[in-house]
């Protein structure tokens, strides 16, 4: 039996405005400080085009004015995206390994899970070879408020955590948590023990045991997380998945720089 279900490909679409931005993005990414003149010439389009779209780019902070307002540079949103990218492509390199043996010592499904917004997205996998496991679908997103997504919004700064929780929560199950009191406890819990059990939020037949991985400046960049089907598991296979996950979560936050062990 696998669970869940594949997700359409979206490769076969394309925004050619979106790729306009990207072209222009890179441009200056290349070399700082370009006038419209020289973007223009290099991106190979009008001025009048390449005008709307620095000020469409300027207004969302992308890009920002230098030189006196003749030039641009990458702002500070565009240099966001970048770092989030280091460390997303840091932590998944890293974490494959990782990865692999947790999935080895507890066989079941092993996932690794980024933030995007208010979602997590899955951007690896290692699954067991048995017939009855959790399938995880890369690409695939969850909210924040249920199974791992709670480690991200645990650590969150408060003001935003409430944003996201003064929203309507999704239920997926009688078990997901959508009363704000209770989701807070359970964040307060997760604050103080770095990981988490969720049993039954997303499907009523799925437990998942999560900790969060922590970056060189104490943010937390990802989450890493075994789910195992509710019927396999009994108390003393939930205790031995915990410690495991716990153990390669510290082993990957310390790879990714992170030195305030003492917290685990």
């Amino acid at each position: 039996m696998k669970m869940g279900s594949e997700e359409p490909d979206g490769s076969a679409y394309h925004i050619e405005a979106v790729d306009f931005a990207v072209r222009v993005l890179t441009t200056i990414a290349a070399e700082a400080d370009l006038s419209m003149a020289e973007i223009a010439r290099r991106t190979g389009v009008s001025r009048q085009r390449i005008l709307r779209m620095l000020r469409t780019l300027e207004s969302s902070q992308m890009i920002v004015r230098s030189g006196e307002g003749k030039s641009y540079r990458l702002g500070y949103r565009a240099l966001l995206i970048g770092e989030s990218a280091h460390a997303q492509s840091d932590v998944l390199s890293r974490a494959k390994p990782i990865m692999h043996r947790l999935g080895e010592a507890v066989q079941e499904t092993v996932q690794l899970r980024i933030r995007h917004g208010d979602e997590t997205v899955c951007i690896a996998r290692w699954e067991p070879p048995r017939d009855v496991r959790v399938h995880a679908v890369v690409g695939r997103r969850r909210p924040l408020h249920v199974g791992s997504g709670k480690v991200f919004l645990a650590f969150m700064p408060q003001e935003e955590q409430e944003r996201y929780m003064g929203g309507e929560l999704a239920s997926f199950t009688p078990r997901t948590p959508t009363d704000p009191v209770l989701l807070r406890e359970r964040l307060r819990e997760l604050r103080e023990e770095k990981f988490h059990i969720s049993r039954g939020e997303l499907s009523e037949d799925l437990i998942a045991v999560a900790a969060p991985i922590f970056g060189a400046g104490g943010a937390v960049v990802a989450a890493l997380t075994v789910g195992a089907p509710a019927a396999r598991v009994d108390d003393d296979d939930i205790a031995a998945i915990k410690e495991a996950v716990c153990s390669s979560a510290l082993d990957l936050s310390r790879q990714m720089g992170f030195r305030d062990t003492s917290a685990f």
